[in-house]
Formats: C-alpha cells, structure tokens, sequence
C-alpha cells in the first residue's frame, strides 16, 4: 500500500505526463511562436532604420518598446509574455516526459530555456522595467572582463552563440526544418514555407554569427564599450564595406524568419 506522501507526489507528476500528450495544451502553446514571429517582424523593421541611417534600438528592447507604444501596447505584451511562457512549459514537459531520444529531449531543453527567458523579459518590459538591453549587455561584460574566469565565461558565451548561428544556417541550407512540420501537400503554400524558412534560418544564423563574434572579439581587446548585445552587433555590421546593404539583407531575412515562424504555430508538429 503507497503512502499519502507519494501518492500527493505522484499526483502532479501524472498531471504534467498528462498535460505534454493534451491537444489543447499544444494549441495554445502554438501561440508563443506567432509571438516569436511578430518580435523577429518588428526587429527586421527596426534593423532596416539602422541599416538606412536611422536611429533605433534594433534588438528585444526596441522591438517591445515599439508595441509597447501602440494603443493596448502593454495588454498585448502580457499576452505575448503569457504565449512564450506557455510554449516553454510545453517545451520542458517534452523535454522531462516525452518519448524523444535524448538529444531530443536536449534540444527540447534548450527550446525551453529560449522562451522562458523571452517570455521574463516581455513580462517584466510590461510590468515597467525598461532598462536598455545594450546598456544592460555592456555593464555586465565590464564587469566580468574585470578578471580571467569573468573573461573565459564571456568568450564562452560567444562561442556558444556561434555554434548556435552556425546549426541555424545549416538548418536553413540542408532544408532540415521542414521535419519540424506536418507534411505539407505540393501547393503555393509548401513553397512559400520553403522559402520563408531557408532565407529566414540563414539571416537569423547570420545576426547570431555576428553578435558572437562582437562577444569574442570585444573580450579578446578587453573593451566591454563594444559588447552592446544585439544592436551593437547590428551596428558593427554596418560600419563595414558595403555594410548597409548587408544590414538591409538581413532585415530582409528577419522579416522572412518571423513569417516563417508564424506559418510554423499552424503546422508545427509540436511532438
């Protein structure tokens, strides 16, 4: 006969079992990469302004600060933060009680972790907190720079940064990312998916690329002035040769990845 400890333990446990295989749980999980998509839309849009010499603050700080001003800007950010929160959670149920091998339970982790972490930041951007991702990014590096191990932990954090740019760009050159769908039938639709996906990985790989490599290189000279996170990042793109029609590209591809990421709450397997 159990006792009453472990059956009042084994009863959250089933209910969370049970909540990974609930279909209504997967479709409003489905919500969170429609938000996913509509950021990486307005973030496009911000780059471009950077790209044609504007001023704007293309990374999550802008992109929620441009919602945040339109009429209901904050309601419609609880519920974006609600939506990411959700598809995280669906994530980590995957992740603890699916039936994926363990790599895919890892990938499932870290999917997790993303949206977590996103749905925090929307939350606490509509409950006030509006401090600069740049400014945040780069006090943090001066203070790590301060001694070795701090040092070693940010050129980590870069190098883990570029081999998660470089598994996008493989996604989007292998055309790997199709197998997170259902089988779409041979029709506009199936094409559009194509090419939304293939541009899209391919820009969002190159924007990563180079906000891990402004990480390397920002630690390896010791000037936490040029680690501003994403921006920064954006900014450095553009200073360079023929830099803005590059930045004007990659805005381009975010657009694509957050349409693509909104065809993806639709057909998204979700196992």
């Amino acid at each position: 006969m159990k006792d009453r400890g472990e059956s009042s333990t084994s009863k959250p446990l089933r209910a969370a079992r049970s909540a990974v295989h609930d279909d209504r749980f997967a479709a409003l999980a489905r919500s969170g990469y429609v938000t996913s998509g509509v950021l990486h839309m307005i973030l496009g849009w911000l780059t471009a302004i950077v790209a044609l010499g504007g001023s704007a603050d293309a990374d999550h700080t802008g992109a929620l600060q441009a919602v945040a001003a339109r009429p209901f800007g904050v309601a419609g950010l609880v519920l974006a933060g609600a939506a990411c929160a959700l598809l995280g959670l669906w994530m980590l149920g995957r992740a603890l009680f699916g039936r994926e091998k363990v790599t895919g339970r890892l990938k499932n982790a870290g999917t997790t972790a993303v949206y977590l972490t996103i749905a925090v930041t929307i939350l606490r951007y509509a409950l006030g907190a509006r401090s600069s991702s740049a400014e945040s990014t780069q006090s943090l590096s001066a203070e790590l720079m301060k001694n070795p191990a701090g040092s070693a932990l940010l050129i980590g954090v870069g190098v883990a940064i570029l081999v998660v740019a470089g598994y996008h760009i493989y996604k989007g050159l292998s055309r790997r990312f199709p197998k997170d769908l259902h089988t779409l039938p041979n029709s506009p639709i199936r094409l559009v998916t194509t090419i939304l996906g293939t541009a899209g990985y391919i820009a969002k790989g190159l924007v990563l690329a180079s906000l891990g490599l402004l990480f390397v290189v920002a630690t390896v000279q010791n000037d936490p002035n040029d680690s501003r996170g994403l921006d920064g990042a954006l900014q450095s793109v553009r200073d360079q040769p023929y830099g803005p029609w590059w930045l004007l590209a990659l805005a381009a591809g975010l657009v694509l990845y957050g349409a693509y990421q909104v065809l993806r709450a639709r057909f998204d397997t979700m196992r």
